[in-house]
C-alpha cells in the first residue's frame, strides 16, 4: 500500500485547518483582538495619581495584528483612569526617607476601558493594567568584546554620546519649562507625585476586542507555513517570566509572535500567533558585593496556530528592559556596573575630606555657605542642602557628605547586584539563524 510522504500529510494537514479563516478573511474585515493580548501604552500628558478617578490620555506604542491583519495601529488614542494609591511597602518607604524624601509616597492603580478609533469610534475595553519603566536594549557590536582598552574606549564613545544625546533631547524637547519645572518638583523633600508624559504601561485585555480591520484583503499565503528566511527579524512577546534570580539552565521559554512575517509583495510566511518555544542556555542569579546576574536564552522550536511545528535557531536580537541592562553580539544580556561604580563613592570622600582639612576657605563652623550645603546634598539630597545652607553648620554638613559616601559605597560594593528580569509580555526581537533541519514536524 503507498504512504504519502508525512512532510506531505502535514503540509496538506495545515492548509485544510486554516482553509476557513483564509475564506473568512476575504468576505469580511472584521477581526477579534482576543483577550489576554497586551496593549503597550504610552501617556500624552502629565497627570496626577494621587487622585482616584484621575482621567488619562495615552496612545498605543506598539500596534495589534490579528493573523495577518493590522488590528490597531501604532498611535491609536486610548483613555483610561486611576481606579487606586496604595501606600508603598515599607522598605520602599525606607528607602525614599534615607534619601531625604519625605512625601506619602502611593503606588497607583491603571486601568484603561476605552480605545478611540482614527474614525473617532469609541470602543469600550476591559484591561488590567501595570507600568512599565522600559527601553529597547539590542546586542552589542563585535567590538564591544575585544580587549580591556577597546571597552574603555566603547565605553566613553557611549558616555559621550548619551551626553549628547540627553543635551539635545533637552533643548528640542517640547514644553522645556514645563519639564524642568517637573524635574525641580521631583527634587524637592515633599512634592507631587505624577505620571510624567511618556509614562509606559501594558494592558492585557480582559474579555475579546471586536472591530474592523483597516487592511482590505488578506496577505498572498502560498509561502505560508515555510521555514523563515536567514537574518529575518520576528517580532513577539514573552509569555513565560524570565529571570536571572529565578530561572535555571533548561527552563523552557515561551514566546508568541505579535506581529506577521511578510515578505516581498505580501506574501505571508509567518501569521500572528504563531508560538516559539525555547529554553534558558544561562542564568546566573545576582549576588553579594554588587555581582550583577547574566541571563540568556534560544528558541529553536515554532509552532503555528495550526498545529504544525519546525525546527529554527533563533537568538534574542533586542528587548525591552531596564536601562542597565546590556547585550553582546551572541543575545546574552547581563545587569551592566553604573557608568560611575567607583569615582561616585571616591569623589564623595574626597570631596568631604578636602572640604574638612581645608580652613582656609573663610567657611566656619558658625557661618552658612553654599560648600556645606554642596556636601549635605551628596548625603541627603535638596533637604540636606537647605538644612545646611540655614544651619551654617559645618560639622553637620560633613556629617551628611560622609553619610552619602558610605550609602554609595555599600549600593555598589557591599548590597546585592542587580538581577536581569524580562516580565511577561515583554517585547522581543529573535533573529532567525540557518537552522541544520527545517522540515515539517509532524502534527502535535
Amino acid at each position: 500500500m503507498y504512504r504519502f510522504p508525512r512532510a506531505l500529510v502535514s503540509s496538506l494537514a495545515f492548509f485544510l485547518a486554516v482553509a476557513p479563516s483564509f475564506a473568512t478573511s476575504n468576505q469580511t474585515q472584521d477581526v477579534v483582538v482576543n483577550s489576554g493580548v497586551p496593549l503597550h501604552i504610552v501617556l500624552d500628558e502629565r497627570a496626577s495619581y494621587t487622585k482616584v478617578g484621575q482621567p488619562l490620555i495615552g496612545h498605543l506604542s506598539e500596534p495589534v495584528y490579528v493573523f495577518d491583519r493590522l488590528a490597531l495601529p501604532s498611535g491609536t488614542a486610548v483613555l483610561g483612569k486611576v481606579v487606586d494609591a496604595r501606600p508603598v511597602t515599607k522598605r520602599k518607604r525606607l528607602n525614599a526617607l534615607s534619601s531625604g524624601d519625605f512625601t506619602p509616597l502611593r503606588e497607583p492603580v491603571v486601568n484603561f476601558y476605552s480605545i478611540i478609533l482614527s474614525d473617532g469610534t469609541e470602543l469600550p475595553i476591559q484591561s488590567s493594567a501595570a507600568q512599565r519603566d522600559s527601553a529597547v536594549v539590542r546586542m552589542g557590536s563585535a567590538a564591544d568584546s575585544k580587549g580591556l582598552w577597546k571597552q574603555l574606549k566603547n565605553t566613553a564613545k557611549g558616555a559621550i554620546s548619551n551626553e549628547k544625546r540627553n543635551v539635545d533631547q533637552a533643548i528640542h524637547r517640547p514644553n522645556k519649562l514645563q519639564w524642568a519645572k517637573n524635574s525641580l518638583l521631583a527634587r524637592l523633600p515633599y512634592h507631587p507625585q505624577a505620571f510624567d508624559p511618556g509614562t509606559q504601561f501594558v494592558a492585557e485585555l480582559q474579555a475579546p476586542l471586536k472591530l474592523r480591520s483597516g487592511e482590505s484583503g488578506a496577505a498572498n499565503t502560498e509561502l505560508l507555513g515555510t521555514p523563515p528566511p536567514a537574518d529575518s527579524i520576528l517580532r513577539a512577546r514573552l509569555i513565560t517570566d524570565v529571570s536571572s534570580a529565578t530561572s535555571h539552565w533548561g527552563d523552557p521559554v515561551e514566546a508568541l509572535l505579535t506581529q506577521p512575517l511578510i515578505v516581498g509583495d505580501r506574501r505571508l510566511i509567518l501569521p500572528e500567533g504563531t508560538r516559539l518555544m525555547g529554553k534558558v542556555t544561562r542564568a546566573v542569579p545576582a549576588k553579594r558585593l554588587g555581582k550583577n546576574g547574566q541571563l540568556s536564552f534560544t528558541f529553536r522550536q515554532m509552532i503555528l496556530p495550526s498545529g504544525v511545528a519546525q525546527t529554527i535557531k533563533g537568538q534574542l536580537a533586542a528587548a525591552d528592559a531596564a536601562s542597565n541592562v546590556k547585550m553582546d553580539q551572541e543575545g546574552n544580556t547581563r545587569a551592566a556596573e553604573p557608568k560611575a561604580k567607583y569615582l561616585v563613592p571616591l569623589g564623595l570622600l574626597l570631596l568631604s575630606q578636602s572640604m574638612a582639612e581645608n580652613d582656609e576657605d573663610g567657611i566656619n563652623g558658625s557661618q552658612p555657605g553654599s560648600a556645606n550645603s554642596g556636601i549635605a546634598g551628596n548625603g541627603f539630597g535638596l533637604t540636606g542642602r537647605l538644612i545646611a545652607f540655614t544651619a551654617g553648620s559645618r560639622a553637620f554638613a560633613f556629617g551628611l557628605g560622609y553619610y552619602g559616601a558610605s550609602r554609595a559605597i555599600y549600593s555598589r560594593f557591599i548590597a546585592r547586584g542587580h538581577d536581569v528580569i524580562f516580565p511577561r509580555n515583554t517585547q522581543v526581537e529573535i533573529k532567525i539563524g540557518a537552522a541544520e533541519n527545517q522540515q515539517p514536524l509532524p502534527l502535535r
